[in-house]
């Protein structure tokens, strides 16, 4: 079942982004939160290799049992004092959840120690639901500017949740994205929103990564 998914999913997404104005290339990133390796393994199998993790402790043991050419997406919370158990996963890529001052530098520290760098993004708040994580525009604007003078952080896009579907909240991080390439100099930022219940309006509103679980792997129980 989810080796068939997978490759519907990337097929769903090559004909939307083509429907989109802004005719973009999207990244697949299959979230397997909670997900036996044996899932991961077979959705892999079908060349898949960008997979998001929610939780350290998660990440940390997958990791060590996976392929090494994996991709792994951290995409959940990030308290400042994992960033050190985090980091040891020597095929982390990406961080999306990027929301103080005080997490960056931490990561970055730790990188200029271990003699890596990791690609960031900044995780926009823009929905008024209370339980979700992110910086507000204004605190965004103040975190990419420490962010883009620290020499181990690659910062490449924006990242936002929303309730499911919210159109609106789309359009305004991309609204934001181009302020901030103006304000900035920076070109082609990306874009991470979209998961499986609403990434096709996310991408025909400029999304450049998805982040889709349960359409790939099923319910989570």
């Amino acid at each position: 079942m989810q080796i068939s998914a997978v490759k519907n999913i990337l097929l769903q997404i090559q004909k939307i982004s083509q429907q989109s104005q802004f005719k973009q290339l999207v990244q697949l990133v299959a979230v397997s939160k909670t997900k036996p390796v044996e899932q991961i393994l077979e959705v892999y199998s079908e060349g898949q290799r960008d997979f998001g993790e929610n939780y350290v402790d998660e990440v940390i043991e997958k990791a060590e049992k996976l392929p090494k050419d994996i991709k792994w997406h951290f995409i959940g919370h990030l308290q400042s004092n994992k960033v050190a158990t985090l980091m040891k996963v020597e095929n982390l890529d990406y961080i999306h959840t990027i929301d103080t001052i005080k997490l960056a530098s931490k990561i970055n520290k730790y990188c200029e120690a271990n003699n890596r760098s990791i690609k960031v993004l900044v995780q926009v708040k823009l929905s008024e639901e209370v339980s979700k994580s992110g910086a507000t525009e204004e605190e965004s604007i103040h975190l990419i500017q420490e962010i883009i003078t620290l020499n181990k952080l690659e910062f490449i896009g924006l990242m936002t949740i929303g309730p499911q579907g919210d159109v609106a909240i789309f359009r305004q991080l991309y609204k934001f994205k181009e302020y901030v390439e103006n304000k900035f100099n920076i070109q082609n930022l990306q874009l991470s929103m979209g998961m499986s219940g609403d990434f096709e309006p996310a991408i025909l509103e400029g999304a450049n990564i998805v982040r889709i679980g349960s359409a790939i792997f099923g319910d989570r129980h």
